[in-house]
């Protein structure tokens, strides 16, 4: 790739972040575009389609070509061509149903993590008693949290929008107790702790730690599944959806309005097994 791509690439990244995509996005994004820009194809909505199609023989899903249309899309907006990112249509991609834990798969998660670890249970009770996305459980400072007023300050979430989310007491305790136990100068509420550092949180070790404690559970968990899970409860407990939108950040309530779906299914397992006609109506003839 020439020094002229590469200097393109790196404005392409700037214009995503000031648009707010977070650094994830900006990575896939750049690296979609660098392929394309390989390509040496003109910058217009039928080269973009050749593109595509080769992914697509080389094996990429819906959802992955998905990604790589968004990607394109923004590349030809960045470069001022609007009417060949209105073209490019991204491939229908079916929606799935969040999975959402159980109250007690959360409790056989919690169980098996040790009572010395109380940064491994905080991650566990931010994630699902607050609902963060595992970047902005990493991203969390000190400074953010007020345990007086009981609430936590989320900056810069998706879209680069600052949110308050309201903590229980029970976590408020949690976050103070372990805060207590914290021997180091760093700002940020949750640090790593291998090799003597004290370094940021990363969301590797957060999906590592996951996954070797729901092994251990017999649960499978991720750190996306523990926001489901926060968001799927409170709806279930009556909670209003507008009120679970701002808990989560979600800018459009058509992004939270899937977790009502998820509800739905569980009511009618729950009308199912209770089988209350059934049983009532047994031994009439209908």
């Amino acid at each position: 790739m020439s020094q002229y791509d590469s200097d393109i690439l790196e404005e392409f990244a700037t214009y995503l972040d000031l648009e707010g995509k977070s650094p994830n996005t900006i990575r896939m994004y750049t690296y979609y575009v660098r392929r394309y820009l390989e390509e040496r194809g003109d910058l217009n909505f039928r080269s973009a389609l050749r593109f595509l199609a080769r992914l697509r023989r080389e094996g990429y899903s819906n959802r992955s070509l998905n990604l790589v249309v968004q990607a394109l899309r923004a590349y030809f907006r960045f470069e001022g061509l609007e009417e060949e990112a209105e073209k490019l249509k991204p491939p229908k991609v079916p929606k799935s149903l969040p999975k959402a834990l159980t109250p007690e798969d959360v409790r056989k998660l919690l169980s098996v993590i040790p009572p010395t670890r109380r940064r491994d249970r905080l991650i566990v009770l931010l994630l699902y008693g607050a609902g963060l996305r595992v970047s902005e459980l990493c991203n969390l400072k000190k400074s953010d949290v007020d345990l007086d007023r009981g609430i936590i300050t989320v900056r810069g979430g998706k879209g680069a929008k600052d949110r308050v989310v309201p903590i229980s007491t029970t976590l408020a305790k949690e976050i103070k107790t372990y805060l207590k136990e914290r021997d180091d100068n760093s700002e940020y509420l949750l640090v790593e702790v291998r090799r003597n550092t004290k370094d940021k949180l990363s969301p590797k070790t957060v999906w590592y730690l996951l996954s070797r404690y729901g092994k251990k559970a017999g649960v499978k968990v991720t750190p996306h599944m523990l926001r489901h899970s926060f968001a799927t409860h409170m709806l279930e407990r009556g909670v209003d959806i507008r009120a679970i939108q701002e808990l989560l950040g979600h800018s459009n309530l058509s992004t939270t309005q899937i977790y009502t779906k998820v509800t739905v299914e569980h009511l009618k397992k729950a009308q199912e097994k209770a089988k209350l006609l059934e049983n009532l109506m047994e031994g009439e003839e209908i």
